[in-house]
């Protein structure tokens, strides 16, 4: 699984990189702003997942979806509730408020990773019937 962690607080994207690995997740990069995740995210390949804080030292992270096309799934991870709403119009899987929690935080991974089985199985089916035709 592909992931980044993008957080501009340097010990709390720490934490959530350790705990991360704990669950045998090794992100590929942690950025730590809107600009610097625009960039990244237009020059790289979409990872599978991204763990998102919402608001970074150049603006809210939602400024990144105005320049960039994601279909990544995303786990935000905030300290500021007041941002659901707009969040779980995106490609949200869950929204984590800090302190995060290990155990929600396994349990949003393990939700991310049921669904994309879940859309691989459906995609080898359709492949399937369509090679029958």
């Amino acid at each position: 699984m592909k992931a980044i962690i993008i957080e501009d607080e340097k010990p709390s994207a720490r934490r959530l990189n350790r705990m991360l690995g704990d669950i045998g997740i090794t992100p590929e990069v942690m950025l730590h702003s809107v600009h610097e995740s625009v960039e990244y995210l237009l020059n790289h390949p979409a990872p599978d997942l991204i763990f998102l804080d919402i608001q970074l030292s150049d603006g809210l992270s939602f400024e990144i979806f105005d320049q960039v096309d994601i279909n990544s799934a995303i786990i935000f991870t905030t300290a500021y509730d007041e941002y659901a709403l707009q969040a779980f119009k995106l490609n949200s899987i869950d929204y984590l408020l800090k302190p995060i929690d290990e155990d929600e935080l396994k349990a949003a991974v393990e939700r991310f990773q049921v669904a994309s089985a879940k859309a691989r199985k459906n995609s080898l089916s359709i492949l399937m019937k369509l090679q029958k035709c």
